[in-house]
């Protein structure tokens, strides 16, 4: 029994049991924190809302690997081992996705090395700093940036049909009628049909309708995609 009750208090110290659950909430507010700061502050064009899910458990999960191999240099060896066989093959499009990823990581990281005010203390000044940048970048802001992709056929209104040169011509100046500045940026042209993508910078969002009616005054049958594009900055 007495053998028994060793080997019991052993396992309990070695597991530490309550420093390790105040690791773990103190890790998923962590990251619910960092989860709403990227809803509420990333300007990129991906679906924000399914990949900051991520966030909570990808700390967790770090603090939790970090917290079991952390008193093994054999757990540590092993850890290495077995990522060296792993790939990763998720694209990350956004250089700005792949900020937050790591801070998810060095979050989960630092307190699962049981440094918790040192990992708070630089995650609150991490995203404070980021938080004041978007403020005054939002400011500094003077008009809206959209994205607008432009398909339709190289006839008129008036049943006349344009070169791709004329059509273009007519297009974009129709576009700069609404839009304070027309930036260009691809054209396709391919039997009869044209495909414009531009980025357009607008003195308020209510312009977007009218840039959309003067294209198709002059293309009815013109189909024209319009997103936000303040993360082309």
């Amino acid at each position: 029994m007495d053998l028994l009750n060793q080997l019991n208090e052993g396992a309990l110290q070695d597991l530490q049991l309550v420093p390790t659950m105040i690791n773990l909430a103190l890790v998923l507010v962590l990251g619910q924190i960092l989860a709403w700061h990227y809803l509420t502050f990333s300007q990129v064009l991906s679906n924000k809302r399914k990949f900051a899910r991520l966030f909570v458990l990808l700390a967790a999960t770090t603090m939790m690997v970090i917290s079991v191999v952390k008193t093994s240099l054999a757990l540590s060896l092993g850890l290495v081992g077995a990522l060296s066989i792993i790939r990763f093959r998720t694209p990350i499009k956004e250089p700005e996705d792949l900020s937050y990823l790591f801070l998810a990581l060095a979050t989960g990281i630092g307190i699962g090395a049981d440094q918790r005010a040192a990992t708070v203390l630089m995650f609150a000044g991490i995203l404070g700093v980021l938080t004041i940048t978007n403020y005054f970048r939002r400011r500094k802001d003077q008009a809206p940036r959209v994205y607008a992709s432009v398909s339709t056929p190289l006839t008129t209104a008036d049943n006349e049909t344009l070169t791709t040169e004329s059509g273009l011509d007519v297009l974009l100046a129709k576009v700069r009628e609404a839009a304070i500045s027309a930036d260009l940026r691809r054209v396709d042209s391919q039997e009869g049909m044209l495909n414009v993508t531009l980025i357009l910078d607008l003195v308020d969002v209510t312009q977007i309708g009218s840039v959309m009616g003067r294209i198709q005054s002059v293309f009815p049958q013109a189909s024209v995609s319009v997103v936000e594009g303040a993360s082309l900055d």
